[in-house]
């Protein structure tokens, strides 16, 4: 049997990704092989422990860039954590944990992450938000109903949210990001209940949810000038209904009122000044 050994030179490489792709579907039962074709983040660091051409344990930073309190903010976020259960109990996560977080406390003062196990990151220093969605119903405006829902399977569609990712603006400056479009484009691929709409007049694509019987929620803006909600309402032809803002709502809903604050699964290690005013994150990725 191969010994173990530490690589962290895979994460932009064929055969690394393909490692990957094996390791999170099999713990996760996640299927990343979408990425190929809309695109994968080429930003991203892996740490990780090898037996042979077989990935056993990885953890992998990726870039960030956050606009917090008015300041834009570099930071890595942490995902595709990951041991093989029969190599577990041997600290090697521990080990990749401790690797990562050398590398980005090197680079930047602020590392982020989403977990639904809130414990095993605590002892690494980081500490769990608390986040408020928010509820608006915006006056009804007259406006262009151009609304027209695209699909990540088509070409054009794709290229056309991608164009606007490279182009958006923050849709908060208290709390928001403004990242590489995979993880993005990754959740509302996999996700059917996930629509995005294109607003053409308005140059912005958002992405939202229309459960039954319940307000829209609206989960992301994109666009190079994120338009006010009674214009986004107006284009979708709902104009004077209400929504639920899973996003910091400052500059498209100035006067939403916030909702009791959850934990979402967003963990921080470092300074986050948005902490003390009522913020959420877009939780459009992976």
């Amino acid at each position: 049997m191969h010994e173990l050994i530490f690589r962290n030179d895979y994460g932009r490489t064929p055969e690394g990704r393909a490692a990957l792709k094996s390791l999170i579907g099999d713990i996760f039962g996640l299927d990343i092989t979408p990425l190929d074709r809309l695109g994968h983040n080429p930003d991203v660091i892996a740490f990780g422990w090898w037996q042979g051409d077989r990935l056993i344990a990885n953890v992998s930073l990726f870039r960030r860039v956050l606009w917090l309190c008015g300041q834009r903010t570099e930071a890595f976020g942490v995902q595709s954590v990951a041991v093989r259960p029969e190599f577990r109990r041997r600290g090697l996560f521990f080990d990749l944990m401790t690797r990562a977080l050398a590398f980005a406390d090197e680079r930047v003062g602020l590392v982020i992450l989403m977990t639904d196990s809130p414990a095993l990151y605590a002892r690494f220093g980081f500490r769990p938000l608390q986040e408020h969605a928010c509820i608006a119903t915006p006056d009804p405006v007259p406006g262009l109903r151009d609304a027209r829902a695209l699909s990540l399977a088509d070409d054009a569609d794709l290229r056309l949210v991608v164009d606007l990712f490279r182009r958006r603006a923050p849709t908060s400056l208290r709390a928001s990001a403004t990242d590489h479009p995979a993880l993005f484009l990754l959740k509302a691929f996999t996700d059917g209940t996930i629509e995005l709409v294109h607003l053409q007049h308005l140059e912005t694509v958002v992405a939202l949810k229309r459960p039954a019987a319940a307000p829209v929620v609206l989960l992301d803006v994109l666009s190079p000038a994120p338009p006010p909600l009674q214009d986004i309402a107006a284009a979708l032809g709902i104009a004077g209904s209400t929504f639920e803002l899973r996003m910091t709502a400052d500059l498209i809903a100035p006067d939403a009122t916030p909702l009791a604050p959850v934990h979402r699964g967003h963990m921080v290690r470092g300074p986050f000044p948005a902490e003390s005013s009522p913020f959420m994150l877009s939780t459009m990725h992976i």
